[in-house]
């Protein structure tokens, strides 16, 4: 098989092929590519980028043209390698256009069934999210950031992109292939230029301290942010918690750690700020689980393996209003002390689900309204996907994703809090952290929860047994 990324606009295809796969023997004999074709056909794709030793793998006329292949629309094949372009004349200057409601990306996001969505994002609201970035994370020109982020979508697009595109900013790209090999080369590359930004998820933070092991020379003094793109996650806080008690001694600031909260949908929905130097994070939220299955916010204490505690992802970006709405039915409002999914009404959000008009009306059209019925705001909002509340001070508490949502019993429950829970019960010592699945089935018209944990070798079937059976309590 090949190895095949692909991001597309309405007018361009980027498409990265592995230059060792003969793609000659892909393009005339994979079925799957007359697919990929009507793809690009549907997206209007009139340019494909390659490299030069994928290009010279390609079929060719006897003029030296790439005939088109079966199924796809009429391409330009380029190559944006230095030697084949010419230099540009001295007085040549980019042309930029406006901010107007073209599409500027299609985000891709994988359902709870498994079925694939585009979103698509006008240049308006690309632009006008890059801005509310700016302002959210103070950047400045010349800033240095490392992302450990896939730089193709999501948080690591926004930030480690488009935003510093347009403030002009360094950027320090590890790939993931480099993490598996050294945990600790994002932390290196912070102390190497003393960046001031990181943009990392809880596995990089929690990989880092198990490989991390006394290193010498680690100052992260010169961090004045660091972006968990998943600090909405229940499991995070346990990650965030651990490498501040670890690196707090090499410079670390519990002040820079800054979770925030995103989905294809409403791209960033919230975002810790930075807080002034010296300052404590927000207080958590210990809540019961047990609340939480019927839909209501208790607070509980933090001794029992049944609470859910979170940490805040801070305050909803500037220029959005939020508001609450119930999980199932019409969009009302919830009360303060009711769970229920998030939506935003800001320029800065995705405009629809491509080609899909039905979905795109409930996602992305909704009008919330009270409790007697009528709408709270004539501007529509959009459904974020996550599922919380908003706490005191304004700070948003995310509790898990609509997707990871299961109705066993007439009890909601949540693939996150079960993967929380899961994780609360020692379970270093007898599965693998990162290697737990969470999913329903449904028997007999309802739900029943399986979780599926990965058993180290090291650990016996009894001891296995003994942790499943506290699990299950």
């Amino acid at each position: 098989m090949i190895s095949k990324k692909l991001i597309i606009t309405r007018k361009l295809l980027f498409i990265r092929l592995d230059p060792l796969t003969p793609l000659l023997c892909w393009c005339l004999q994979d079925a799957g590519s007359q697919q990929i074709g009507f793809l690009l056909g549907s997206c209007g794709v009139t340019v494909a980028l390659t490299s030069d030793a994928c290009h010279k793998g390609l079929p060719k006329s006897p003029t030296g043209e790439i005939p088109q292949f079966k199924g796809w629309p009429k391409v330009l094949w380029f190559v944006p390698e230095s030697k084949h372009l010419s230099k540009p004349p001295r007085d040549w200057f980019p042309q930029i256009k406006d901010a107007n409601q073209d599409t500027a990306y299609i985000e891709y996001k994988t359902c709870k069934d498994g079925g694939v969505l585009g979103v698509t994002v006008t240049r308006t609201a690309m632009l006008t999210h890059c801005q509310a970035l700016t302002q959210s994370c103070s950047y400045t020109e010349a800033e240095t950031i490392v992302n450990v982020l896939d730089f193709k979508k999501d948080v690591g697009l926004w930030h480690a992109v488009l935003t510093s595109v347009m403030n002009m900013m360094h950027i320090i790209s590890i790939p993931y292939a480099l993490m598996k090999v050294n945990p600790l080369s994002w932390i290196q590359k912070v102390c190497q230029f003393k960046a001031k930004v990181a943009c990392v998820k809880s596995r990089d933070m929690h990989w880092a301290l198990v490989a991390h092991r006394d290193q010498r020379d680690v100052n992260l003094a010169s961090l004045r942010m660091l972006v968990v793109a998943d600090g909405s996650n229940p499991w995070s806080i346990s990650s965030c918690d651990a490498f501040l008690n670890v690196f707090q001694t090499k410079g670390l600031r519990p002040e820079v750690i800054c979770p925030c909260a995103s989905s294809p949908e409403a791209l960033t929905v919230a975002l810790r700020r930075p807080l002034e130097e010296g300052t404590t994070p927000p207080s958590r939220g210990v809540l019961s689980m047990q609340g939480l299955s019927h839909g209501v916010i208790r607070v509980d204490s933090e001794e029992k393996l049944s609470v859910l505690t979170l940490q805040d992802v801070g305050s909803v970006m500037p220029g959005a209003l939020m508001c609450v709405v119930k999980v199932e039915g019409v969009p009302q409002l919830c009360k303060t002390d009711e769970i229920g999914e998030m939506c935003v009404c800001t320029v800065a959000t995705g405009s629809s689900y491509y080609g899909l008009a039905g979905m795109t009306k409930n996602t992305f059209e909704v009008f919330p309204v009270s409790n007697n019925g009528t709408p709270i705001s004539e501007f529509p909002f959009t459904r974020t996907g996550l599922l919380g509340f908003i706490g005191p001070g304004g700070l948003i508490f995310v509790a898990g994703k609509m997707d990871g949502l299961m109705l066993v019993g007439g009890r909601r429950h949540n693939a996150d809090d079960i993967v929380a829970t899961a994780l609360a019960v020692e379970p270093m010592k007898f599965v693998y952290r990162g290697r737990i699945a969470v999913f329903s089935i449904t028997v007999l018209h309802d739900e029943r929860i399986v979780v599926v944990a990965e058993q180290r070798p090291d650990s016996t079937e009894e001891d296995s047994f003994q942790w499943m059976s506290r699990v299950l309590q």
